[in-house]
């Protein structure tokens, strides 16, 4: 950044800088633990951001736009150069879940992001009666430098669209990439400063942990953090102090509700995508399934089928096989067991540590048991047989966390269904895939975590709102010494504006006129 850009700082921004930049007494006790060579570094990149943003704030909205379309553009030029830089086994399955969605969430942003951040002007319905000729203007602002928690098993599109919608809306970011995972943010960064980001604008952090501490030491003003219920938990503790906002996309245990005249063959198709997609390290991949006994005996029959086939399909590609998932999960699964339920797929060796081969499902499952109550992060699935929709909720209600869910069922019924979940999001007869539409707003609730994602109010959790009230040029009557008629014309002015029927607001007319005449009376014998 040039010398000249940062005298174009703001008063606030300067004074932001200059509350920033004094050591807390916290981020000395982080230096002593994680060592100055670190706690330097994320410093200085978190300075580079702060001074770089007011001059991108400044930027006109179709200015960045068109920086958004020329890195859209790149990237669509050659997906598959971005997509190696993800470390996963599948290409088709990265660019199917990692850069097309991101390429969408783009361009949404270069055809909504105007609209959705403009200054919005609100219309006179609803302004109280003696508030007349107030107007108000609401004006989305920028935050200033927002931390992104990037997650490990969507490396790139998650980080990536918000980066894409914080830039957007005026900020500047630090990327904090889960480890193993700073490449394909790192080559985003260069291409997104290829398209025009000015340099210093995105800063990409170490990969450890408390390279995010440091950060929210260091002073930033929101924190958007995707991961598990631990690391939001965790985030927290540290935010407490300092009163940071944040976003939290957290763990979930998903929940699949199957109505009576659902298509059970299509059930059955959903919930092997969703064990089997990405290895079923997804926050929103299917964990419980109500349905009844009929439902779940042949849900299970074709469950049963169809993974077979999926696996050794997988088996037979190079690199194909799923990977052992270890004692964590085990553990519940023999826990369930136990209890009473029965492991009707997959397999758990007797070695210590344990392990679970292939994709387990579970039947004859209560909703009491730890499986169904964790944010299990592996390719398992519990049954748990319901009576009635209504016991599916109430079952339902039993866990903590509420991220998404799926119904299955004939439109109508899934639509009215839907309005009694507890979940951020629920998707009607299809699984995870409809969510990467760019105009879905994402984000849990509870244990789940808080604030949205992605979207409209995606764009918005990157602003922070302003709103300027004008009033009328010369009635003022509030600055106005006060009288004893006053109560009377208050008195008149709440029957006239909040009475039970037209008839009683005409009744109190003629009293608001007699009151307001006196007022007006002792006003002036008060001037003189």
């Amino acid at each position: 950044m040039k010398p000249a850009a940062a005298e174009t700082m703001t008063g606030a921004a300067a004074n932001r800088l200059r509350l920033h930049s004094a050591e807390t007494v916290s981020e000395a006790s982080c230096r002593l633990i994680v060592g100055d060579e670190l706690a330097v570094q994320v410093r200085s990149q978190q300075e580079r951001a702060r001074l770089a943003q007011p001059a991108w704030a400044d930027v006109p909205m179709q200015d960045r736009i068109r920086i958004l379309k020329k890195l859209r553009l790149a990237i669509a030029g050659d997906p598959r150069a971005l997509a190696l830089t993800v470390d996963r086994e599948n290409l088709a399955e990265t660019l199917a879940a990692e850069v097309l969605p991101l390429l969408d969430a783009c361009r949404f942003l270069e055809t909504e992001a105007p609209r959705i951040l403009q200054e919005k002007r609100l219309a006179s319905r609803g302004r109280p009666m003696w508030l007349w000729g107030n107007s108000v203007v609401l004006c989305p602002e920028p935050l200033g430098v927002v931390l992104i928690i990037g997650p490990s098993n969507y490396p790139l599109m998650l980080p990536a669209i918000q980066m894409l919608q914080a830039i957007a809306a005026g900020n500047a970011v630090l990327i904090k990439p889960a480890a193993g995972c700073s490449k394909c943010v790192e080559t985003l960064i260069a291409m997104a400063r290829s398209a025009g980001v000015p340099e210093g604008l995105i800063q990409l952090l170490p990969e450890s942990p408390a390279a995010a501490t440091l950060a929210i030491l260091s002073g930033v003003d929101k924190v958007f953090v995707t991961g598990s219920a631990d690391t939001g938990k965790a985030v927290s503790r540290e935010l407490a102090e300092s009163t940071t906002p944040s976003v939290m996309e957290l763990s979930g245990c998903d929940a699949v509700f199957v109505l009576e005249d659902a298509d059970l063959h299509l059930v059955s198709d959903c919930l092997v995508f969703g064990l089997m997609f990405n290895n079923s390290q997804t926050c929103m991949a299917p964990r419980r399934v109500f349905a009844s006994n009929h439902q779940a005996d042949e849900i299970l029959r074709l469950l049963k089928v169809k993974l077979e086939s999926r696996i050794r399909a997988r088996n037979d590609e190079p690199h194909g096989s799923a990977r052992p998932k270890s004692s964590a999960v085990t553990l519940k699964i023999r826990e369930a067991i136990a209890d009473g339920a029965k492991l009707v797929c997959g397999s758990v060796t007797d070695d210590i540590p344990s392990e679970l081969s292939g994709v387990a499902v579970l039947d004859h499952v209560n909703s009491d048991m730890a499986v169904t109550q964790s944010d299990i992060f592996a390719p398992v699935l519990s049954f748990i047989r319901v009576e009635s929709d209504s016991q599916a909720l109430q079952e339902n209600s039993k866990c903590p966390y509420a991220l998404s869910a799926t119904v299955f069922g004939s439109t109508a019924r899934c639509q009215q269904f839907a309005l009694r979940i507890d979940a951020g999001c629920v998707v009607i007869n299809d699984m995870i895939a409809p969510t990467a539409d760019p105009r879905v707003p994402f984000g849990g609730r509870r244990m789940s975590g808080h604030g949205m994602t992605r979207g409209e109010a995606g764009l918005l959790e990157m602003t922070q709102l302003k709103a300027i009230v004008e009033t009328r040029s010369w009635f003022r009557p509030h600055l106005h010494q006060p009288t004893s008629a006053d109560e009377d014309v208050l008195e008149q002015l709440i029957r006239l504006e909040h009475a039970a029927s037209p008839l009683q607001s005409l009744r109190a007319v003629p009293k608001m006129i007699r009151a307001t005449i006196k007022q007006i009376q002792l006003r002036r014998s008060q001037r003189t």
